[in-house]
Parts: structure tokens; sequence; C-alpha cells
């Protein structure tokens, strides 16, 4: 930024303004992030739908499902590529690498491996709830079964 002297110098002498004016563009949101509850950390929860557990072979995630913050590669996946992403299943301790894709619906798919690592292996049905969230620690999305569909709660 020039000081007031040099700015009216650049006035008299006609060379005003001495730098070239940027912009930046910023994206101002009316609501803060939620914050993370330690003992509920779940951004997303999903009920799972028949296509979720079918022979489709993927997940459907809106866009309230993925969250901006979360730390993907978002030129890629708004261009329309394949991003690998982690998945670790907080109940069984293990993680899982699928992949992630946004549809030209503006939908978000989970698939690659979906069906057998997670409809076969946690015997997820039409009806069970599934949350999810991003661990900044693991670069990782953190999954859990949070309701079975006959309301059986998950521990």
């Amino acid at each position: 930024m020039p000081t007031k002297e040099e700015e009216e110098k650049g006035v008299v002498s006609g060379e005003f303004p001495l730098t070239p004016i940027r912009t930046q563009r910023v994206e101002i949101r009316n609501t803060p992030p939620k914050l993370l509850d330690l003992l509920t950390p779940w951004e997303c929860e999903k009920v799972m739908t028949a296509s979720d557990v079918s022979h489709y072979g993927a997940v459907v995630l809106g866009r309230e499902h993925i969250q901006r913050h979360w730390g993907l590669d978002w030129t890629a996946l708004n261009r329309g590529t394949q991003v690998a992403v982690t998945i670790r299943d907080v109940e069984t301790r293990t993680d899982h690498n699928l992949l992630l894709r946004k549809t030209l619906e503006d939908v978000f798919l989970l698939h690659n491996n979906w069906l057998k690592d997670f409809v076969f292996r946690r015997n997820l049905k039409e009806g069970d709830t599934i949350g999810m969230y991003w661990n900044r620690t693991s670069s990782s999305i953190c999954f859990s079964v949070l309701k079975r569909a006959t309301g059986m709660r998950m521990e």
C-alpha cells in the first residue's frame, strides 16, 4: 500500500494509482461451520436406500453429505475426476480405499469396493443409518453404522 505522501504525489503527476488494483473473490457464509462434537462427531448422517445397498455398487451422497472443509481435491471433483479416499471404519478399525466422484447431477458417488467393504462386510440394509466425518489427522473419512433399520442402536 502506498503512503499518503506517495499517493498525493501520484495524483499530482497523473501516475495514480501507483500499484495495480487486485481483486480477490471471497466466500461469505451466513452460518458459521458446525463445531465438531467429540461425543457425536458425525457431520453427516445418511439413511441407506435400496440403491445404496444393491448391485449398483455405490452409495449416493448429496451435497449435504460431503462437506466443503473436508480435505478433498475439490478441483478434480468439480472437473468430474474420480478422487481416491480412505474410509476408516471406526468400529472395526479398518481402512478401505474407495473412489469418490461428482456426477453431472451434482451428487457424489462413493464406489469401488463399496459393496464388498461395507454392504456385505457390515451387513448394511435399506433403512440403516450411517455417519461420516472428516478426520484431519489421518486425512480420511471416518465411517460408522449409527442405527440399524430394526431400531437397534450400534455401540
